[in-house]
């Protein structure tokens, strides 16, 4: 499953590095420069960039456009954006007996483990 979150804030981080790196012969963009290109507000880049905003798939092929890059540049690996599994019932219920353990009992059960 896909963390958006992450993947929001993977992309704005990809975009803002393209945005101030100078590649190609293309000038530094500001973010008042790309807002203006791809038809947005500067605070939309600046949430974008940070993550804050969802950015649609069309203007991200206009930010790519202006940044002169293909889309693939901006989009991550589905192993850097996919969330973490969740925690079984199973897993619960042992988090809640180990709470309750004495040290020695804690210390002997990570014994077993680590031989397992």
């Amino acid at each position: 499953m896909i963390d958006e979150r992450r993947l929001f804030k993977e992309v704005g981080q990809r975009i803002r590095q393209l945005r101030e790196s100078q590649s190609g012969g293309r000038a530094r963009l500001t973010q008042g420069e790309l807002a203006e290109m791809v038809g947005l507000e500067r605070t939309s880049i600046t949430n974008i960039e940070r993550g804050n905003q969802k950015v649609p798939l069309h203007i991200l092929y206009r930010m790519c456009e202006a940044l002169g890059v293909p889309i693939t540049d901006v989009m991550p690996a589905l192993g850097e954006v996919q969330a973490e599994p969740a925690a079984s019932l199973e897993e619960f219920s042992f988090a809640s007996q180990a709470v309750e353990m004495t040290p020695l009992v804690k210390q002997a059960v990570l014994e077993r483990l680590r031989s397992s």
